[in-house]
């Protein structure tokens, strides 16, 4: 659980010295005001990274040299972590001493909501991926070292057949093996989070059609075994080479998103699909909190697009979690649900409402 935020130079937020407690917290304030901005700098302090901003250094208050986050962590000890960002890159630290990626992000883990994760149903199947991805990382930090190296080494073959080489058959081999690797792990996660899904939408009806999730991994055998997995890569090795691009590998899986005996993109509303991410979104925080990792739930703009009835299912998923940070721009909405801690947010400035 987050203790402590400080914030300095952060999007338009003023200099910020926080402490929030246990619960659920509603940040209010019209548009513009750093509701988003104060949830971000959450979600910047436990991952390193943005869920708006490609870079990190973006989030650099207008004119200012560097941002800094640091905060306190409720746990079996106390913990510190420290991100910052300036002209010489971003920096992370932990208990004030240089950390592994894989170290910082096993300290807070954080689920998020924003209107971007729409792009979950959808978008491309890369958001899909990245949503796989934070669930990996979010149970297993250490897995985070696995994405790592299939990217370099994809990026070192993407090089290598852009340039017109033919020898890809040893980065074949190096990526036939941690393809195999990042594979099981997403096949497991999916696996895990549809049983947490299904749970979760027994409990709290929304009249929502059958959802189930559905993992198509690249190759279709992956998973199945390094050697298995080069065999399908190999197959591939001549038509890779004639357009230049890796065809086959984690870089092309799909997550499918099923609504009843159709995909959800096709035919769910704005506000169906609202509700499902939101579904999803409080499902992989229960399967964190199963694994001995309960999370900071961050929810931005929760009652947008959803009417009374379906805001009050919505937050019957969020409310058991031990910290929840909500935005809104609309008060009076929220007057018949039990969130004591309000705060309001202006021009930047943090207030207790």
């Amino acid at each position: 659980m987050l203790t402590r935020l400080f914030a300095r130079d952060f999007r338009n937020l003023e200099e910020l010295s926080w402490s929030p407690g246990a619960g659920a917290h509603l940040l209010l304030g019209d548009n513009g005001t750093g509701k988003t901005s104060l949830l971000e700098a959450l979600y910047v302090l436990a991952t390193t990274r943005s869920f708006r901003a490609t870079r990190v250094g973006d989030c650099r208050r207008h004119g200012a040299d560097e941002f800094l986050l640091t905060g306190d962590i409720a746990g079996t000890a106390r913990t510190e972590l420290e991100v910052r960002s300036g002209p010489n890159g971003a920096r992370r630290r932990l208990n004030g001493a240089q950390s592994s990626l894989a170290e910082h992000l096993g300290v807070l883990p954080v689920v998020s909501w924003t209107a971007s994760d729409l792009e979950w149903i959808g978008g491309a199947p890369a958001a899909r991926r990245r949503l796989l991805d934070r669930g990996v990382v979010g149970s297993r930090p250490a897995a985070i070292q696995v994405l790592t190296r299939y990217r370099r080494t994809l990026d070192q073959k993407r090089r290598l057949l852009a340039g017109g080489g033919s020898d890809v058959g040893p980065w074949n081999e190096i990526l036939a093996s941690t393809a195999d690797e990042l594979i099981r792990l997403r096949k497991a996660h999916v696996e895990a989070l549809s049983a947490v899904l299904d749970d979760l939408l027994d409990e709290v009806d929304l009249g929502l059609p059958r959802i189930s999730l559905r993992y198509r991994p690249s190759p279709a055998t992956g998973g199945d075994g390094v050697e298995t997995t080069l065999a399908a890569i190999e197959a591939a090795r001549s038509g890779e080479i004639e357009r230049r691009s890796p065809l086959v590998g984690p870089h092309r899986d799909e997550l499918e998103i099923r609504w009843g005996d159709h995909p959800a993109r096709q035919v769910a509303s704005a506000g169906e699909r609202k509700l499902l991410g939101l579904a999803m979104t409080a499902a992989r925080a229960r399967l964190l909190a199963a694994g001995g990792r309960p999370p900071v739930l961050l929810l931005d703009d929760l009652d947008a697009e959803l009417d009374q009835r379906r805001l009050a299912g919505a937050w019957d998923f969020f409310e058991p979690f031990s910290q929840v940070f909500v935005t809104s721009s609309r008060a009076p909405i929220w007057a018949s649900f039990g969130v004591q801690t309000r705060w309001l947010l202006a021009c930047g400035k943090l207030t207790s409402a």
